[in-house]
């Protein structure tokens, strides 16, 4: 009796382990033997998982996903991509196509077969767009303005018919992960389907379905990553433009006595809020600049608080100690991580805000001539 429980239960471990492993099995025409690679997508690039031998035109292949969510897999065979693939965790896919991805058939993939409508598309509107671009420069040349012109529009027309069917495939499959790759789909041109300020909209509407659906997708948690991104830098640009919100994001940080500094703390003031990192060569010269600056205005009430992006604080402290800085200059050691780097939705540096006396972010990334100009137009 044991002996059956313990064959029992090796049957059921045996079959669990293969029903979480998924598959890809297919045909490769005009292929009778060579290399296929196949890769993954890791959110925004490219990571070549193994290389399969193809045997007449054959190939299968058995993997474990990296999660229990849906994945991007992709077939290339030399520099040709020549199938795309969503898999969940267990799935099999049964396939054919061809050397260059001309024709590509799959079944067993309700996703894969959403993703394929993607990719058929982006190919029509590449060869119509192709067909347009040669006509027009026929027309270019012999001086056909009209037509030109009327190709010009058509061009035009091309791009929203495909934004227009690229939102409509967002909104009939909400909970597609091929929305993902959709929302960063781009012309033929290189110019992104959504590169609007109001398409954060749609960003957002696909981020809170799929959020519900796949909550621990690594794909879905860097897109809320990045639309909660782009909405705190249009929030911050809407202060900028004057917006009808007053104030500015307040930060506490210490500085090179460890002693807590805030921005509030300045309040009244016309405010240069700098961040830098001390480790860039190129960086002093700036201080140099802001140090003009300084002596110029501080005594009329001009102040410069500066935030290191560094990790090594004994760096920064000595960088700071060396250039003889002035100012109030502070870092915490968290780098990217850094409140204030999060507060203000810095993604490069050297940056910098200018901080009216009423507490509104009046411009920003100004340097040399224009920033100063600026500061003592607050004067």
């Amino acid at each position: 009796m044991r002996k059956h429980i313990s064959i029992l239960i090796a049957v059921l471990i045996a079959v669990s382990c293969s029903s979480d492993r998924s598959s890809i099995k297919g045909s490769i025409e005009g292929l009778e033997k060579g290399k296929i690679i196949l890769k993954h997508l890791a959110y925004n690039s490219q990571e070549v998982v193994d290389t399969l031998i193809a045997e007449d035109g054959k190939v299968s292949y058995k993997f474990k996903t990296r999660s229990n969510s849906p994945e991007f897999y992709y077939l290339y065979y030399k520099d040709n991509k020549i199938a795309s693939f969503v898999v969940m965790p267990g799935e099999s896919i049964k396939f054919s196509t061809d050397t260059l991805g001309k024709k590509i058939i799959c079944e067993g993939s309700e996703e894969t077969l959403l993703m394929q409508e993607i990719e058929k598309d982006a190919d029509m509107v590449a060869m119509r767009y192709d067909s347009l671009v040669n006509a027009k420069q026929m027309s270019d040349i012999s001086g056909d303005t009209a037509t030109s012109r009327s190709i010009g529009y058509q061009l035009g027309s091309l791009y929203v018919k495909q934004k227009q069917r690229a939102i409509k495939h967002l909104y009939t499959n909400p909970y597609s992960i091929t929305n993902i790759p959709l929302l960063y789909q781009k012309f033929p041109n290189e110019l992104p389907l959504f590169a609007d300020a109001r398409d954060i909209l749609l960003f957002r509407r696909v981020c809170d379905s799929l959020i519900v659906k796949y909550p621990t997708s690594p794909y879905v948690t860097n897109l809320k990553d990045e639309v909660e991104k782009q909405e705190r830098y249009m929030a911050l640009n809407d202060r900028i433009e004057g917006a009808n919100v007053a104030g500015h994001p307040d930060i506490t940080m210490p500085d090179v006595n460890a002693k807590e500094r805030s921005l509030s703390d300045l309040a009244g003031k016309v405010i240069v809020l700098s961040f830098w990192s001390s480790q860039d060569v190129n960086q002093k010269m700036l201080n140099q600049d802001l140090l003009q600056l300084y002596q110029k205005y501080s005594g009329r009430g001009v102040e410069i608080y500066q935030v290191s992006v560094d990790t090594d604080k004994t760096l920064w402290a000595r960088a700071v100690a060396d250039q003889n800085l002035p100012w109030i200059s502070v870092c915490d050691g968290m780098g990217s991580s850094s409140i204030g780097v999060i507060s203000y939705n810095v993604s490069k540096v050297p940056s910098i805000f200018v901080i009216a006396k009423d507490g509104n972010v009046v411009a920003r990334d100004l340097f040399g001539p224009k920033l100063e100009s600026v500061v003592s137009g607050l004067l």
